[in-house]
């Protein structure tokens, strides 16, 4: 396989794609991981 072809197929539209819907993904990830983390200061702060 040449480096033309390998480089040719990066730069197609569906990696954008993916791209951005691993950024979207991450972003969920932490996102949810921030709600989960208020939610347990919230209920520790309850409980003491």
């Amino acid at each position: 396989m040449e480096l033309s072809t390998l480089f040719g197929a990066l730069g197609d539209a569906w990696i954008d794609d993916v791209l951005f819907w691993a950024i979207a993904a991450a972003a969920g990830v932490v996102g949810l991981v921030a709600v989960v983390s208020a939610l347990d200061v919230l209920f520790d702060a309850e409980a003491g």
